[in-house]
C-alpha cells in the first residue's frame, strides 16, 4: 500500500446507512417553505387587491367632492359623510374579521 492510498483510507468516510430522520426534517422544511411561498403570493395578491379596492373608494370620493357645487364645510351635510366612512369602516372590519379568526 503506498503512502497516498493509506491517506486516502484514513481520510475516507466510513460506510453507513443514510439518515432517515435527517432526510424526513429535510423533506418537511422543503414543504413548509414550499407553503409559505404560496401563502406569501397569496397574500401579496390579496394585498393588491385590497389597495386597488382603497383607491377606487378614496378616487369615487375625490370625484364625488370635485363635481359637487361648491360646498364649504359648514354647508356639507354631515349625514353622509358618516355614513361613508361608517361603511368603510365596516368594510375593513369585516375584511379583516377571517384573518383574525385563523389559527
Amino acid at each position: 500500500m503506498t503512502e497516498d492510498e493509506r491517506i486516502a483510507a484514513l481520510f475516507a468516510a466510513p460506510e453507513r446507512a443514510p439518515d432517515e430522520a435527517f432526510v424526513a426534517r429535510v423533506a418537511r422544511a422543503v414543504d413548509a417553505e414550499r407553503r409559505m411561498a404560496a401563502a406569501r403570493v397569496a397574500l401579496w395578491r390579496r394585498f393588491g387587491i385590497e389597495i386597488v379596492a382603497s383607491a377606487a373608494v378614496i378616487a369615487a370620493f375625490y370625484l364625488l367632492w370635485r363635481l359637487s357645487p361648491a360646498l364649504t364645510l359648514e354647508q356639507l351635510p354631515v349625514a353622509p359623510s358618516a355614513a361613508a366612512i361608517l361603511v368603510l369602516f365596516l368594510w375593513f372590519g369585516a375584511e379583516l374579521r377571517p384573518f383574525a379568526m385563523e389559527r
